[in-house]
């Protein structure tokens, strides 16, 4: 119970007891002044009647009498007037039975009225001649007690709520700094380092309050500084200073861990060479050189912002690979040849030493073929280009490559059939804690496109459905199949399903999120969980906090997929504040490697658990890289190590 409610209680305690008190001393007091009024009035009317019958009763005028106890006991709340006479020892009386109207019986039960009866004598002279008995009634007390305990328990109650309300109000507004204190402390524990502007005026608050602000300011510099370390590990390690592409160690990695993947489809890759760029640095200086590489590598890294998992890096002094998933040979002669096309347009602007400005060899590969037989492959291309002369580039095939029987049209048919009739089939692949790899901590789920007894997994389609327009639905028709699986299955959750750019990126789709999560029990909403990868956050932060607001307002767990993997600041991740991030596989071979580069995983995961965000280290293989791992603060693994991508049902 809120500090605010159990005063709150206190006050109606408080008052409530007091209200008990004064209605007792109250009630009390009006009771024994209604008997003693009510004595007063009997003893008086006795004495009165006594007087007036006294000559009628010396003459024995016994009707006379009888017509004076008529008047009285008409005159007055008596419940009987009798007159007793010694001559003829009989009584004369007037009685009625008490009828109490206008109050509750149980308030008459409950109350002991005391009725009185007095007497006078009646006398002649020296002579006794009778007595006078006059009994008052109970109903008039009755009543009068009724309405003064009425009336004085309408007013406390009056007065009582409009001083519990009044009261209320200004504790209300007294605990408004309390209020933002508790704010401000679950802002902080979220790793929202926000500060109150606005200090209360009681001093024991106020001193609390700046004490808040302190921590606050402090914990946010030590985050900054936490940061901006491991962006600077980062970038010390694997960003080359002159391009700001990445270096031949961030290259080497990001191939280990891609070529590692069982799961390709058909990548393309290729290589750049610059011409005559020892000329331009012996002739034209080395800020003129640095221009030139600079220009050439905004050229390529305008062209594969629309392939979000390309990797991009400069291997040496004029020479620049990128490696692009996902593409098939006729877009990958489109983005070389409009590579081309802007590289040389760097001549017109005097950037390169001449005309004569770069060369360009690419291949495309399927699954087999191996990393160094990838690189010998775009090394022959890019050499069969330079003997073609300057500004000449080469696309090969691999013998594999040849072989790609569908089409991008087929593609759009297949997949507007499977959007159509929902037929995607799931796998999932453990992630396992770090300390227990027999405990789960979630499963993630990969999507499969079932096409004539074929099946496709996800590096066929999705950059297709994201081409064609096509990943919104995709994305919606799978999310349908989970939830149905998950509300009928007894495995082990959450459930994490990868969302692609193109569909959370559009608010329809979060709309629509929004209103299936609406419509299911919380039991199956705790089995899921959604991601997104590093790159889109990148390209749509906006839309990734719209939607991790919405995840978050269901209570569904959110996490960031291949972090690490672009060159970029951290600060996202206060603003977006995920569940989970899941590192990237190259990060996960790096941890046994060198120390400096093992130093780097340190840090990085050190500055996520500063954030209350756990980590899951991925593409993890040996029991030896978990020993490893199990150093860094990690707490889940994913990969082939710990269990492959099997169907839903098994």
């Amino acid at each position: 119970m809120t500090l605010f409610r159990q005063l709150l209680l206190t006050i109606v305690f408080l008052l409530s007891l007091m209200l008990m008190v004064v209605m007792a001393i109250n009630f009390q007091t009006t009771k024994s002044y209604l008997i003693e009024q009510l004595h007063s009035t009997t003893q008086d009317s006795a004495t009165s009647l006594s007087m007036q019958v006294s000559d009628y009763m010396a003459l024995e005028d016994y009707v006379s009498v009888e017509s004076y106890v008529n008047a009285v006991f008409d005159s007055g709340y008596f419940s009987e007037v009798r007159v007793h006479a010694y001559a003829t020892d009989a009584d004369i009386t007037r009685s009625n039975v008490t009828k109490i109207s206008g109050v509750p019986n149980w308030f008459i039960n409950a109350i002991d009225f005391e009725v009185p009866t007095a007497n006078a004598v009646i006398s002649n002279g020296w002579n006794e001649l009778g007595q006078v008995y006059i009994t008052g009634s109970a109903g008039y007390g009755y009543y009068q007690l009724w309405l003064a305990s009425r009336d004085l328990l309408l007013s406390f109650l009056a007065i009582g709520s409009v001083a519990i309300l009044i009261g209320g109000l200004l504790l209300r507004w007294l605990f408004k700094p309390l209020s933002e204190v508790e704010k401000q402390a679950e802002a902080i524990q979220q790793r929202r380092f926000v500060q109150m502007e606005k200090l209360p005026k009681t001093r024991e608050l106020k001193s609390v309050v700046e004490s808040m602000n302190r921590m606050a300011a402090k914990l946010e510099r030590e985050f900054a500084a936490e940061a901006q370390t491991a962006q600077w590990l980062q970038a010390k390690a694997f960003k080359d200073p002159v391009s700001g592409l990445g270096n031949r160690n961030f290259f080497e990695s990001q191939a280990a861990a891609h070529f590692s993947e069982t799961e390709r489809t058909y990548d393309g890759l290729m290589l750049v060479s610059l011409i005559d760029l020892a000329k331009i640095n012996n002739e034209m200086g080395y800020e003129a050189a640095d221009n030139f590489i600079r220009s050439a590598a905004g050229v390529l890294e305008t062209h594969l912002t629309s392939f979000p998992n390309a990797t991009l890096a400069r291997l040496s002094g004029a020479d620049f690979v990128a490696l692009v998933p996902n593409i098939e040979l006729a877009r990958l002669k489109e983005l070389v040849s409009g590579i081309m096309l802007d590289l040389h347009e760097l001549a017109g602007s005097r950037i390169s030493y001449s005309d004569a400005v770069a060369n360009i060899g690419a291949v495309v590969m399927d699954a087999s073929v191996t990393r160094s037989s990838a690189m010998a492959q775009a090394d022959a291309a890019l050499r069969a280009a330079k003997q073609a002369g300057a500004n000449e580039f080469k696309v090969f095939d691999s013998e594999t490559g040849q072989q790609m029987a569908i089409g991008r049209i087929a593609w759009k048919e297949m997949l507007e059939y499977a959007i159509e009739h929902r037929s995607f089939v799931l796998r999932r692949q453990p992630v396992a804690a770090a300390n227990d790899r027999n405990k789960l901590l979630q499963q993630e789920l990969f999507a499969s496109l079932e096409f004539e007894g074929k099946q496709y997994h996800a590096g066929y389609f999705i950059a297709l459905a994201e081409q064609f327009d096509l990943g919104e639905q995709v994305d919606q028709v799978i999310i349908k199949n989970v939830i149905e699986t998950v509300q009928t299955t007894d495995q082990t959750g959450p459930f994490v399903v990868n969302l692609s750019t193109s569909a959370y990126a559009k608010i329809a789709f979060v709309s629509w999120l929004d209103k299936v999560l609406q419509s299911l029990p919380d039991k199956v909403k705790q089995k899921l969980a959604f991601e997104v990868s590093e790159q889109s956050v990148l390209a749509a932060e906006d839309h990734a906090f719209l939607l991790v607001q919405t995840l978050k307002r269901h209570q569904v767990k959110f996490g960031i997929d291949n972090v690490g993997k672009q060159f970029s600041a951290f600060q996202y991740l206060q603003t977006l504040m995920p569940d989970y991030v899941k590192v990237d596989p190259s990060y996960t071979k790096l941890a046994i490697g060198k120390d400096s580069e093992s130093f780097f995983m340190h840090t990085l995961c050190k500055m996520f658990n500063s954030l209350n965000i756990d980590v899951i280290a991925t593409g993890v293989e040996t029991d030896k890289q978990v020993e490893v791992l199990q150093r860094f603060d990690i707490s889940g693994v994913q990969g082939y190590g710990v269990g492959r991508p099997v169907a839903f049902e098994e």
